[in-house]
């Protein structure tokens, strides 16, 4: 394969690195090829940081099929470790410190969701408390962190429950895990090399376990572009954490500008608008593939008038669809669209959030993995709706003591809070957990207990504790759907729980524009890029044209940008022109080549 110079420049570099990788420029193929030449060396051991797990199986299987290309046997882990920021800290603190139960993302929600729900109404300000609970969480100092006394009580009701659940969480194991490398209570990783992809995305606390390998003379390597960091409420550093990398260790800077994906047509528009941020790495990007594209944007009546002529357009123009992609800010704004699609036959696949993110889904999920792993976080899940008091709560999950099997087996344990009424109702839960328990070990000796009974039985049961019918029908289809799979009960769960980003032969697909980073598409369509009530109160100028940067770069050879009314801010900056007619937007895309 041959590189650009730049790209063989950074393949070739040792020392700390930074490479500015813009949209389309080859970086994870530049980073397999500087993970291969470190490798070749038999005394160097390299550890690659990815954001998600499908990042991490990606980068994992490309490297072992230039292995198996070149006649050899894939790296074993003391060689090379691929995973996310939390997996590796997993292994790192655990490494020097006692082995706890973690919890995973979806019983941390249960924990947390019961905190915020005894403190916070619901509506805006139960997300604003998530995005300050969660600032928190990653601060490197929360001393300097000033907090309502409601998100104080929420932080204060988690921790204590996460402590009587007898585990810990993600937060704390990322938390603990950077300050103690960079204090120096545990030592680094014992690896010559580090490479962190999306290093825009790092947050102060990864920045700190980053900083900590680099200061103990690990070669690491950054490869990010800021003017695509688009996850401030996670805390992402973007422009200043690279910048920092850069002064701290002065490390070598190397630009991949060639844009091998955007027609220049497209790439012009989006780098003028990205220009106009102030809190950025200078770069030169050059679209390699030249002219032929077309971009524009088109003013429509109202929502409903863009998803019912955006459906028709994709339905009569099926060849420029054949790779294409629906891009909204927000989850919602893809539903009209959906329904305009399925009235015109329109095949599509539709990722990000799905129904079994749904948080009454989620713990229906969580309740029968307690069944599996003994986990006491599942039952705290459902006490709600038993009656339960908050002491009473506390006093079970501390008699658990980190493990729920005895409940879970039919024993109710002694408890000082319990009124007669109380331990009914924990009885009658733990008889019912047993018969459960009983029923899926039978199904694994191939005796007559099913699977598919208890998904269904828990199902109906859990539907039936919710407060509203239409919530219980949802918990109803996605218990259905589960007993529908073939499998053991622990397969079933993991299938459900896995999102895959691999889009095969499905021609259009609809997504947000922050799940979209990384992908390409052939054409592009932005919808529902209306101003707000006033672009005046857009709480962050930089980060709205960043967002819309990205969503500009996914395409190939066409884009279009749907608005109703006044286009917003980004439409404007980027001086996209403006289409008035429905026939002139079928002409720019059937134009795009």
């Amino acid at each position: 394969m041959s590189f650009t110079p730049q790209q063989q420049q950074a393949i070739d570099h040792d020392g700390h690195l930074l490479i500015v990788a813009g949209p389309g420029s080859g970086k994870t193929t530049t980073s397999v090829a500087k993970a291969m030449r470190i490798l070749a060396d038999p005394n160097r051991r390299l550890i690659m940081v990815t954001f998600t797990k499908e990042g991490a199986v990606e980068m994992r299987r490309r490297l072992d099929a230039a292995q198996q290309k070149a006649g050899e046997r894939p790296f074993s882990e003391d060689r090379l470790i691929i995973s996310t920021f939390h997996s590796i800290a997993i292994k790192h603190l655990f490494r020097h410190t006692p082995r706890q139960k973690v919890l995973s993302p979806a019983q941390q929600n249960i924990l947390l969701n019961d905190a915020i729900g005894s403190f916070i109404p619901p509506g805006e300000e139960q997300k604003l408390a998530r995005q300050m609970f969660e600032s928190y969480m990653y601060a490197v100092d929360r001393s300097v962190l000033t907090l309502p006394e409601a998100v104080t009580r929420v932080i204060d009701r988690y921790s204590t429950r996460l402590r009587d659940s007898g585990h810990t969480d993600l937060y704390s194991i990322m938390r603990d895990c950077a300050l103690q490398v960079h204090s120096g209570t545990i030592p680094p990783l014992p690896f010559t090399d580090l490479l962190v992809d999306e290093g825009q995305d790092t947050d102060d606390l990864q920045k700190h376990w980053i900083f900590a390998h680099a200061k103990a003379g690990c070669n690491v390597t950054i490869v990010g572009d800021d003017d695509q960091s688009i996850y401030e409420w996670r805390q992402a550093l973007g422009y200043a954490g690279m910048k920092s990398f850069l002064d701290t260790f002065r490390a070598k800077r190397i630009e991949l500008g060639d844009n091998f994906r955007c027609r220049s047509e497209i790439l012009s528009h989006a780098v003028m608008l990205v220009g106009l941020n102030k809190s950025r790495l200078d770069k030169t990007l050059m679209a390699r593939r030249g002219k032929g594209g077309s971009i524009g944007a088109y003013n429509t009546a109202s929502a409903e008038r863009q998803a019912l002529e955006l459906a028709g357009l994709v339905s009569s123009t099926p060849q420029q669809h054949q790779n294409a992609v629906v891009l909204a800010r927000k989850n919602r704004s893809l539903d009209l669209l959906e329904l305009e699609l399925r009235a015109n036959g329109v095949e599509y696949m539709r990722i990000g959030k799905s129904i079994w993110d749904n948080p009454n889904i989620a713990g229906y999920l969580s309740f029968l993995q307690t069944l599996l792993d003994n986990s006491p976080v599942g039952v705290l899940g459902v006490l709600p709706y038993h009656g339960i008091s908050e002491d009473l709560k506390a006093e079970l999950l501390r008699s658990m003591d980190g493990n729920a099997s005895s409940f879970l087996d039919g024993v109710v344990p002694d408890l000082d809070h319990a009124s007669a009424a109380d331990r009914k109702s924990l009885q009658g839960l733990a008889n019912s957990c047993s018969y459960w328990r009983k029923q899926l070990r039978a199904s694994h000796t191939g005796l007559s207990g099913s699977v598919r009974e208890v998904i269904l039985e828990v199902g109906a049961l859990y539907g039936g504790w919710m407060p509203r019918q239409q919530t219980a029908d949802l918990v109803d289809i996605c218990a259905r759907i589960l007993s529908d799979l073939n499998g053991t009960l622990s397969s079933r769960l993991k299938f459900v729980s896995t999102r895959s980003r691999d889009l095969g032969s499905v021609p259009l697909v609809l997504m947000t524009m922050h799940g979209s980073k990384g992908l390409e598409f052939e054409t592009v369509h932005v919808i529902d890029a209306s101003a707000a009530d006033s672009d005046s109160h857009v709480a962050n100028y930089e980060a709205e044209r960043r967002l819309m940067y990205v969503a500009l770069t996914r395409a190939k050879n066409r884009c279009v940008v749907w608005f109703s009314g006044k286009p917003h801010m980004t439409v404007t900056e980027a001086r996209i022109p403006v289409k008035h007619r429905y026939d002139d937007v079928k002409a720019l895309v059937l134009a795009g080549n």
